[in-house]
Parts: C-alpha cells; structure tokens; sequence
C-alpha cells in the first residue's frame, strides 16, 4: 500500500480505524444487553459489569506484550496473532454459562485484541512524525467514530432478534473479516523481524526504559489514560442510570449512548481543521479545559437535584464523553513523537496504563455504587483532576517553552 498520497494514506486510515474499531465493538455492543446477560447468568448487574474492567486488564496485557514483540517481529504478524485469539475467545464466549467463564473469555479475547490494536499507533509513528502523525491519528479516529455511534443500536438489536450471544457471534464474524484485509492489505514492517533470542527480554526491559527516561512524554500518558478512565466511568454506570434510574428501554439507551459520538465525531473535526493551523499540545488544551468544566457542572447538577432533568445531564455527558475527540489524536501525536525506533514498546506502556489505570476506577465506581446518579459523575471529575495534574507536573515545559520543542 503507497501511503506517500493522500488517497493511500486515507486507505490505509480505514484500514486502522476497522483494526482499532473491534475495541468500541468489544465493549459497548453489549452495554444494551447487560440486564438481559445478568438474568441470564444468575446474577447481579454489577458483577456483569466487573467484565469491563476484566476486559481493559486483558488488553492492558495484551498491549504489553504485542508492543515489543511487534518492534522486533513486526507490526503485521503481531495483529494477525491477535485477531486469532481474540476469534478464538469470543467463539468460547457462545457456550458460556457462569458469570467466571464470562470473566475468564472475556480475559482472553482482550488480551487477543490489546495484542493486534497496538500495532495500529506504533505504524502509524513508523510512516509519519509531527503534524502529520496528528492528522493521521485525527483521520483514523474520524472513520472509527461509526464503531461506537453503531455498536450500542447493533447490539441492542442482536439482543432483540437472537439474544445476548448474538452480539458474539458478531464480534468473531467481525474480527475474522478484520484479519483477512490485513492479511491482504497490511502494509509491509518499514524494518525486517528480528529473532526471538535469548536477549528478548532484556530488549523489552531497554525499550520499557528508554520509555520512562522521556519525562515530558509521560504527562501526555497519564493525561490520556485518567481522560479515558473518565469516560470509562460513564461505560459502566451509563446502562444503570439510564435504564435503571431513567427508566429508558434498550433502544432508547442505544440512542442516548449515541449522542456522545456525535460529539466527538464534531471535535474530532475541529481537531482535523485546527491541526492545518496549530500544533497538537495547543489543541489539547482545549480538550483538557471542556472536559474539566463538564465534569465539574455534573457535579454540581447531581448535587442540586438527585435526580436532574435527563436533557440536561445528557448535554454535560455527551459534551463531557465528546472531548476524547480533542484529547486522543493529540496526546498519541505529543506522545509518539519522543519515540521512533521503541514505538510499538512506547504504545505498550501507554495502552497497557491507559487500561490498568481505567480498570482500577471503573472497579473503584463499582464499588462505590451507592443506587444514585451521584457516583458517575463524582468519578468523572476525579480523573479527569488526577489526569490534569500529572500533565502539569511532567509536561508543562512544552508549554512553557517554545511550540516548535513540542515535536522532535
């Protein structure tokens, strides 16, 4: 595949965008199907949505390990990999009967996917650098969008016509069309594989670290993964507020849940126009201040009225869960761009912290679940606080010092 044009880079942009789609597939296909899957398995809601949190410990690992291993063996046969396992889980997925199969497959079939979507930034920094990394990754995130505005109406309507396991059958149909078009596709690795040797491990270790020896980089990693961590939040409560709290059918639900990628579809266009004229740390900020003010106005609203008035707290959600259209492209491009021979390493430690990280508060929000629609939001505001710190304490340089020094 020729990325040197603008129509094989935009080629090659779908392409990634399907790759990394199979995550926003994964997780809210059967956010709609949660009730349903809970009364089917004998047990409580909120052990249906621990699964969410086993999923992003899954993928962290997976991130872990197929980022390195794809710097030495290459990004296509580590996504290939990957796929595979992920099929393979999500097919034992069909027969499960106890909420520890879900637990356990669900495990497995992230670690398969965490294994192929690393790949995706690390080619991305392999073929571009600065701005043009940004765009890609802005273009990327545009055609992906569909993913999760579709998945919770698919998933609603797989539930309806052949039950919660239909959604599964979806997802291994899916991937496995995924890994025919790399199969076919996939450009070929800028760098020959190298051997698995005995130095493999030792070489993982050196990458990990020239990765933690760029300071300025990890406040774009801890910013990128607590930003997540907040929307991750608003993952796992959304089906109980909404249908629990609100009262909304599943269909409704997948129509309220699609209001957030109308608005990240809208920022991640703003992030394609603004990048023709500014830099990507500048139009991160942006993202940073909208999502703290949504957040904080939530907390505020859920403290006034226990329950406020839907439309509103809609508003300041979708507004809130948007802003990943400012903050991901950006964060990936300041980021990736203090790493070029460790790429797939440095997208393992940012992928694999990004989902420890919002698994740990996705397990704290379950456990603070107290009946209300005050946790969610309460949640929310703390990530994103905690991301905004860590940013201001490694990387306020950038913004300190000249634009130019935000990109090497």
């Amino acid at each position: 595949m020729n990325t040197s044009t603008p129509a094989g880079r935009k080629r090659l942009a779908l392409m990634l965008a399907l790759l990394v789609a199979v995550m926003p597939f994964s997780i809210d296909a059967y956010l709609p199907a949660m009730p349903q899957m809970a009364a089917a398995l004998g047990a409580d809601i909120h052990q249906i949505e621990q699964s969410l949190s086993v999923f992003l410990l899954g993928v962290a690992l997976g991130q872990l390990v197929g980022g390195p291993v794809s710097d030495l063996k290459g990004r296509r046969k580590v996504a290939l990999f990957g796929l595979a396992v992920y099929v393979m889980a999500t097919t034992a997925l069909l027969w499960t009967d106890t909420v520890a199969h879900l637990l356990l497959w669900r495990g497995v079939q992230a670690l398969g996917g965490g294994m192929a979507t690393v790949t995706v930034a690390a080619l991305v920094r392999d073929r571009f650098g600065g701005r043009e990394a940004a765009q890609m990754f802005a273009l990327i995130g545009i055609i992906m969008m569909a993913a999760p505005l579709a998945a919770p109406m698919l998933g609603a309507l797989l539930k309806n016509l052949g039950g919660w396991r239909a959604i599964f059958v979806f997802l291994a149909l899916y991937a496995a069309a995924v890994a025919l078009l790399l199969y076919w596709r996939m450009p070929v690795d800028a760098q020959p594989p190298r051997p698995l040797g005995r130095d493999f491990v030792p070489a993982i270790a050196a990458n990990y670290a020239r990765v933690f020896r760029q300071p300025q980089a990890l406040g774009f990693l801890f910013f990128q993964a607590f930003s997540f961590s907040s929307m991750f939040v608003f993952l796992t409560e959304s089906s109980f507020v909404y249908m629990q709290l609100y009262g909304l059918s599943a269909h409704q639900y997948a129509w309220a849940f699609g209001a957030n990628i109308i608005t990240m579809m809208l920022f991640n266009r703003i992030t394609a126009w603004r990048l023709r004229r500014s830099d990507a740390h500048r139009i991160l900020l942006s993202g940073v201040a909208v999502q703290f003010a949504c957040n904080l106005a939530l907390c505020v609203l859920v403290w006034l009225w226990p329950l406020p008035p839907f439309a509103l707290l809609l508003a300041l959600l979708m507004t809130s869960v948007g802003t990943q259209g400012l903050i991901v492209a950006n964060t990936q491009a300041c980021y990736m761009s203090y790493f070029k021979a460790e790429g797939g390493s440095a997208n393992a430690v940012l992928g694999t912290l990004q989902f420890l990280i919002a698994a740990a508060v996705g397990w704290l929000t379950t456990q603070a679940h107290n009946g209300t629609a005050q946790v969610m939001p309460l949640m929310m505001l703390s990530a994103t606080v905690c991301g905004m710190a860590l940013l201001w304490l490694f990387s306020r340089r950038v913004w300190l010092s000249r634009p130019d020094n935000a990109f090497n």
